[in-house]
């Protein structure tokens, strides 16, 4: 249970008054319902839950149409690609302190665990992983109402982080008789798979759900599936290699290959809206063949 008075302490179950500083007042009509005690390196926080029975909590329905949507392709160089041919670079907050990281860690090793210094140490190292967070997760913010002020529907890939970082798989061989293992990529596997920690794509996604229900706006996920190995215009299959950055189809696209699935992304997310019942480009691609056929799909 959770007591407020006056703004200047709480009353903790089982613990008592404890005085705390308000990051702002608590709304007049509010109810504080629950609080969650949260030691950060900085310090101890309590997050409260308040609950407005006039506030309304639905989601905004919005239909997406051409104009008012934008697709985006979440990658590492850009960390934000729009279907309408901007971009956001990367910021990268945790390469950039990775240094400064590293000397720091080299620091505490040769200290003796649990020392004076070697706490000082563990201290400045937490310190900078709270700062690096707190910086990815403010630029999210922005970026997420940036993004909403330049349309009122916003199409995303529905990243599965936990597959993309995955290991890669083991390659073995048998020679003479005795297993060898043979070089599988691991190496360059895990620096891709820091950046994509880095950049926090899954944090993202939940920000811009976020965001959108605060701003009355719509955010619309589809399967990612295929969206950079297609051409949006013409749906045609277009294979490339992670290093090929221009998608050149033969109907006479030719764009960076970030934009090619910022459109396809948006153009999925359309047909699906739009009665199609798709979510995916196999769907699309489903679609457009019976349209080829000139059949006529019952609903």
């Amino acid at each position: 249970m959770v007591g407020i008075h006056e703004n200047t302490y709480q009353c903790l179950a089982k613990i008592g008054q404890v005085p705390m500083v308000f990051h702002r007042p608590i709304p007049t009509g509010f109810k504080v319902k629950t609080g969650t005690v949260i030691r950060e390196a900085d310090g101890w926080y309590i997050a409260l839950t308040l609950e407005d029975k006039t506030v309304p909590v639905t989601v905004a329905e919005i239909q997406p149409t051409t104009e008012n949507t934008l697709g985006i392709d979440l990658g590492i160089t850009n960390y934000v690609y729009l279907s309408n041919g901007e971009r956001i670079e990367n910021p990268r907050f945790l390469r950039k302190s990775a240094e400064k990281l590293a000397k720091l860690q080299a620091k505490l090793a040769s200290r003796v665990k649990g020392s004076k210094s070697w706490h000082i140490l563990k201290s400045k190292i937490s310190r900078l992983h709270q700062f690096v967070a707190r910086a990815r997760l403010d630029f999210q913010f922005k970026t997420a109402h940036e993004l909403f002020g330049k349309c009122d529907v916003l199409v995303v890939e529905d990243l599965s982080i936990k597959n993309l970082t995955r290991r890669a798989k083991i390659k073995t061989d048998i020679e003479d008789g005795n297993l060898v293992y043979l070089p599988n990529g691991q190496a360059a596997k895990s620096g891709l798979n820091k950046s994509m920690l880095d950049a926090a794509h899954g944090q993202f996604a939940n920000v811009l759900k976020y965001v959108a229900w605060k701003l009355g706006k719509n955010v619309l996920f589809v399967d990612p599936r295929g969206t950079s190995q297609h051409c949006w215009n013409c749906l045609n299959k277009v294979p490339k290699e992670l290093s090929e950055r221009w998608h050149s189809c033969q109907c006479g696209e030719s764009l960076d290959r970030d934009e090619n699935s910022a459109k396809l992304i948006k153009k999925i997310g359309l047909i699906h809206q739009s009665g199609g019942g798709t979510s995916s480009l196999k769907k699309a691609l489903a679609q457009r063949e019976i349209e080829a056929c000139g059949l006529t799909v019952l609903r």
